[in-house]
This record gives C-alpha cells, sequence and structure tokens, in this order.
C-alpha cells in the first residue's frame, strides 16, 4: 500500500511539471504573436492619434453609402481620405486594442465602397457592411480584437487593405 501511495504522489509531482513547463512554453508563444503583432507595420506610414468620435462619424457616412450605393461615385475622394485617416490610426494604435480594430475595419469599409463603385458587386456592398459592424462593435468597446493573435490579423488585414488601395488607385489612373 505504501508503494503505491509513493507511486501516486511521484506521478502527480511529475504531472505539475509538465503542466508548468507547458504554462511557460504558452506563455513564450503569446509573448512571441504579440511582438510579431507590433512588427507589422506599413512602411512610410505616418502615425496619428486615434479620435473616437470622428471613427463613429465615418461609419455612419460609409453605411449611408453602404444602404445607397449609388451615391458611392460622388464621395471617391472622402473614401479615399477616410482611408488614410485610418490607416494613420492603425499605424499609432497599440495592438491588440479596440482602436487597432476600429481603425483597419473602417480603411477595409472604405476600400470595399471604392471596389464597389469600380465592379458594382453586391459582395463589396456585403463586405463593407460586415467591417463596419466590426468597426462600431470595436467603437462600442466590445470584445473583439483583444488577444495577440486578433492583433496579428488586424496588422495583416491593414496591410491587405493598404495592398488593395494601391491596386484601386492604378485602376482609377488607367481609367482616367
Amino acid at each position: 500500500m505504501r508503494l503505491v501511495g509513493t507511486l501516486v504522489i511521484v506521478i502527480l509531482i511529475a504531472l505539475a511539471a509538465v503542466l508548468y513547463l507547458q504554462r511557460d512554453t504558452a506563455t513564450a508563444s503569446f509573448q512571441a504573436v504579440r511582438a510579431i503583432a507590433t512588427d507589422l507595420r506599413e512602411e512610410g506610414m505616418v502615425g496619428r492619434r486615434f479620435e473616437p468620435e470622428q471613427a463613429a462619424r465615418m461609419a455612419s457616412s460609409m453605411q449611408e453609402l453602404v444602404d445607397h450605393p449609388e451615391g458611392i461615385a460622388d464621395h471617391l475622394d472622402e473614401l479615399a481620405t477616410i482611408a488614410a485617416t485610418a490607416a494613420s490610426w492603425a499605424e499609432a494604435a497599440p495592438s491588440p486594442s479596440d482602436a487597432l480594430t476600429a481603425a483597419v475595419a473602417l480603411r477595409a469599409a472604405a476600400a470595399d465602397l471604392r471596389s464597389y463603385q469600380a465592379s458594382s458587386t453586391v459582395a463589396s456592398l456585403g463586405s463593407a457592411q460586415r467591417n463596419l459592424d466590426r468597426a462600431r462593435a470595436a467603437l462600442a468597446g466590445e470584445p473583439i480584437g483583444t488577444s495577440p493573435v486578433d492583433a496579428v490579423r488586424d496588422r495583416l488585414d491593414n496591410l491587405q487593405s493598404a495592398q488593395q488601395e494601391r491596386m484601386q488607385e492604378a485602376e482609377e489612373e488607367m481609367n482616367q
């Protein structure tokens, strides 16, 4: 009986040691992901302090365009300004944060609306709506985009939006 009790204690100690070591590995992995999120930045972008009130106004004006897409053509310059402002907010935002999530979503919504103007696909409007919903949720402080993994996703989405904007600008220049 004494041997079985000793064996159980040894197994429990070994199990505790394994769990402790796995916890350290998970912590180190999370720190590595956080470092990656911080390093994923758009080249040449100057950051600017996030302004939630202005972000809410931008979301509202873009919602009007989603609801009435026939007016998008008259607001292409405004959409480019929204995208540029959101890009500067994303650059300055900490990773992870509601400000980063909102800025990235606003920038993507602006790109989606510009894309709709070029192609008139309903998918672009749906994507713009989803991005606006995400931006509003972040502005309301809902718990989205709060993990380091979410921050990496937001940073990658921001870089993708930057690439999409460059392609749209080149396409708009070719069409003029």
